[in-house]
C-alpha cells in the first residue's frame, strides 16, 4: 500500500490511497479509520502528508473527524462501473446501478462554434451553436461535469430552457425528433479546466476522465460535440475486447 511515486503529488496521492485501503477492507458508514500514525506508517510518508490528505478527504465529506476520538467514514462509496459498447445517456447509467440522477444546469447559451467544432460538426463558418453546460450528480454526489455542443439550427435558432430537463438524449428526441444513434469517442485522462474549478471546487491536482465523443444520428450525421468530465473516483470504464 506504500506510496511509491514521489513524482506525484504526495497529498492527492495518500487520499486516493486511504480511499483504495476503505473500499479494499470494506468500510462501512461511521466505521473508524486506522490512526494518523497508522496510516502513516502504511502509506510510507509524513505525517503531514496524511494530515493534509484526510483534510482532502473531510472537504469532500467522505471522512469525519470526532476530536479526541479519531476519524471516521462518512458514507458508503458510490461506484459506477459502465461498458463503452453500449451507447447510454448518463442518466441512464447512473439509475442503472440504482443511484438517482440529478443535474444542476449551469449555463445554456448561443456561441460562435470553435475551429474543431466547425469540422467536426460539419458547419459552415457563418453556423452558430447551443452549448449547455452541467453538473450530473449521482445521489449527491458529482458524478461528471457535462459540456454539450449542438448546431443552432438544430434547434431553430433557439435557446432552450432546461432547468428540468435530465436527460439531453431524452430532450432532443422528445423536443426535436432527433435520436441519437451511435458515438466516436476519445478516452482521456485530464485535469480539472478552469470552469471545473471554479464551479465545483476542487482540487486542481483531481484527476478526472474525459470522454470526447462526437454524437450521429442514423444516417450518420454529427449532432452532439460533447466533452464529459467523469469523476475518476465514482466512474470507471471498461471496453470488452474480442480476438
Amino acid at each position: 500500500m506504500k506510496i511509491k511515486d514521489q513524482a506525484v503529488h504526495l497529498s492527492q496521492k495518500a487520499k486516493e490511497k486511504i480511499i483504495e485501503y476503505i473500499e479494499q477492507n470494506h468500510i462501512q458508514a461511521d466505521e473508524k479509520l486506522p490512526s494518523e500514525l497508522e496510516l502513516q506508517k502504511m502509506l510510507g510518508v509524513s505525517r503531514y502528508t496524511v494530515r493534509e490528505a484526510l483534510t482532502l478527504l473531510e472537504q469532500e465529506r467522505i471522512i469525519y473527524k470526532i476530536q479526541g476520538k479519531g476519524t471516521y467514514v462518512t458514507k458508503r462509496f458510490i461506484q459506477i462501473e459502465s461498458g463503452l459498447e453500449k451507447l447510454e445517456s448518463t442518466t441512464e447509467i447512473i439509475s442503472s446501478f440504482g443511484y438517482e440522477p440529478g443535474t444542476v444546469w449551469l449555463d445554456v447559451s448561443l456561441e460562435e462554434p470553435t475551429p474543431d467544432m466547425i469540422k467536426k460538426l460539419k458547419l459552415s463558418q457563418t453556423d452558430k451553436v447551443i452549448t449547455f453546460t452541467r453538473i450530473r450528480k449521482a445521489n449527491d454526489d458529482i458524478a461528471a461535469f457535462c459540456i454539450d455542443t449542438v448546431p443552432a439550427q438544430l434547434l431553430n435558432n433557439h435557446v432552450p430552457q432546461m432547468d428540468n430537463v435530465q436527460s439531453m438524449f431524452k430532450f432532443l428526441e422528445d423536443s426535436f425528433n432527433i435520436e441519437i444513434q451511435y458515438a466516436v469517442t476519445e478516452i482521456i485522462p485530464s485535469l480539472p479546466t478552469q470552469e471545473m474549478l471554479k464551479e465545483l471546487c476542487i482540487d486542481k491536482n483531481k484527476s478526472v476522465l474525459l470522454l470526447h465523443q462526437i454524437h450521429f444520428d442514423k444516417e450518420g450525421r454529427p449532432l452532439i460535440y460533447s466533452r464529459d468530465y467523469f469523476n475518476s473516483e465514482i466512474f470507471r470504464f471498461k471496453i470488452n475486447r474480442l480476438k
